[in-house]
């Protein structure tokens, strides 16, 4: 729009010199001056363009690089709570393993104890036997 808008005022340069009597020299300096014109315009619109392309892929760039870095955290986070459940879960079966062990010993030391107490029975009745013999 801007170009047809530069083209519309060097139309009308171009008419109101030739209206006003300028010489087809003056004509010619002031279309060449401005279709240099016309050409800055649109190399800076084109540069323009380039900076915000730029920006705008500088951006999304950015943007990319915080999704990732979200997503590495959130993956971290992940990783040390199944590491942390996986530490509990030892805990726990070591844990159980000590209680099983502890009941182990004291179904033994039980075990022994009515050993003992049925020796210490059998010794007693061979005693009370051997007195009711001797007398």
């Amino acid at each position: 729009m801007k170009a047809m808008h530069v083209f519309g005022v060097l139309l009308s340069a171009t008419l109101m010199f030739s209206v006003t009597g300028c010489s087809k020299d003056d004509i010619d300096k002031a279309s060449n001056s401005m279709g240099d014109a016309v050409e800055n315009v649109g190399d800076k619109a084109g540069g323009m363009a380039d900076d915000a392309k730029d920006t705008v892929g500088d951006m999304a760039d950015k943007a990319g690089d915080m999704a990732d870095d979200a997503m590495d955290g959130a993956s971290d986070m992940a990783d040390d709570a199944m590491d942390g459940a996986s530490d509990m879960a030892d805990d726990a079966k070591n844990a159980a393993g000590d209680a099983m062990d502890k009941v182990d010993d004291m179904a033994d030391d039980a075990m022994d104890g009515a050993s003992d107490m049925a020796d210490d029975a059998e010794d007693a009745a061979g005693e009370a036997m051997d007195e009711a013999m001797d007398k």
